[in-house]
């Protein structure tokens, strides 16, 4: 009798298993701004997804037009998340908890740059760009050329111009890095 009951209960206990929906949702007063959770895209505002654990996390909006926003969120955990609690409500608690929280996030429009401030930012980017260090990847036309042999008449400089037996390289689909081959598309049926 005992083991009838365990063994129902057993098959059971899957259907009557708790759940704990948790989920964020994030607003704009701008539709359709970028919203990135902790640096992952999320997709366009308004936009949900869940989440696992309470804590800090960081929401960044992007919208054109307006300035970028970051902003700490905490989410903080509510009394079913604390021990032994969780355990009753992820799994015995026969019902179903639903935790929503909202994030509204406001954007505010960009004020355009005066061309002192435009001029400032060139110069600055430009000084930077002269402190880099040297490139470690050296360009084909500073590559070292083998010696000739002795004797050997020099080869000539290589042509930039294709001759009429070099190949004639097609142009690259943008995006693409240098040196990469395109193949014809196969054909169906055949």
């Amino acid at each position: 009798m005992i083991r009838r009951y365990a063994l129902t209960a057993a098959l059971l206990a899957p259907l009557l298993a708790g759940c704990v929906d948790r989920r964020f949702v994030v607003t704009t007063n701008v539709p359709g701004a970028q919203i990135f959770w902790d640096g992952k895209p999320l997709g366009p505002s308004p936009v949900d997804s869940p989440f696992d654990y309470a804590g800090n996390y960081t929401v960044t909006a992007l919208a054109p037009g307006h300035d970028p926003l970051t902003q700490k969120v905490r989410l903080a955990p509510k009394w079913y998340m604390y021990p032994p609690f969780d355990l009753i409500t992820e799994t015995l608690y026969p019902g179903r908890i639903e935790d929503v929280r909202r994030i509204d996030l406001t954007l505010t429009p960009a004020r355009p740059l005066s061309d002192a401030e435009l001029l400032a930012n060139g110069d600055r980017l430009r000084a930077e760009g002269k402190a880099l260090p040297p490139s470690r990847v050296p360009d084909k036309k500073d590559a070292p050329r083998p010696a000739a042999a002795p004797g050997a008449a020099a080869a000539p400089p290589p042509s930039t111009t294709p001759g009429p037996s070099d190949p004639v390289t097609p142009p690259l689909a943008p995006g693409l890095p240098p040196g990469t081959a395109l193949e014809p598309p196969a054909r169906s049926g055949q």
